[in-house]
């Protein structure tokens, strides 16, 4: 009987060892593309226990249903699938172009947004629901917002030409509610902005 039990015993032990080898000779270092929310599992109903900024280097242990599984200062966890690469390069917005607004302050940026993108935001419909669109700007960022309002307070990340959302079907003026997979969220952008 002592025999056995010291033979599961070592068993098991080889077992986890050869699971902790494998593991780690599958491991790989790749860089975040985009800034992202670090889980404690493989789903956005997951608990959020951080987040990992665009260009961080992190070891990748696994890939389970589109997400990797990372250790990333110490701490092992889940990220969005399709972030990671084998090196990173800063995003740089789009030059700014001769049809931008010249605003000079917060509050006349919100009345050119206002006025001249609302349209844009009353054309895209319901019927556009699920759509991914594409953010196109000619200089700086789109924000990504927490309210469908102009205030620095809300902002929840920038997003660059290039980068995609998809239509959640609300639509507040001249914003849009839509699904970031960059940020793993749902926010408010303004629709103008979208192709």
């Amino acid at each position: 009987m002592m025999k056995s039990m010291k033979a599961l015993v070592i068993g098991a032990v080889m077992t986890v060892s050869v699971f902790a080898a494998s593991l780690s000779a599958m491991a790989a270092t790749q860089f975040v593309q985009n800034d992202m929310n670090f889980r404690n599992g493989a789903s956005t109903t997951s608990t959020i226990i951080g987040s990992v900024p665009a260009g961080a280097q992190v070891e990748v242990l696994d890939l389970k249903n589109g997400w990797n599984l990372i250790r990333y200062n110490g701490t092992v966890g889940y990220i969005h699938g399709g972030n990671l690469a084998d090196s990173y390069t800063a995003k740089k917005a789009a030059p700014a172009s001769n049809t931008a607004p010249a605003a000079s302050t917060a509050s006349s940026t919100k009345n050119y947004f206002d006025t001249n993108w609302s349209q844009s935001a009353r054309n895209m419909s319901n019927n556009c629901i699920g759509e991914t669109k594409t953010v196109v700007v000619t200089d700086g960022y789109l924000a990504l917002r927490s309210a469908a309002s102009f205030d620095a307070a809300n902002a929840i990340g920038k997003l660059y030409t290039g980068d995609t959302v998809r239509i959640q079907g609300s639509f507040d003026g001249s914003y849009a509610l839509v699904y970031s997979t960059k940020y793993d969220t749902v926010g408010w952008v303004n629709a103008g902005f979208l192709k």
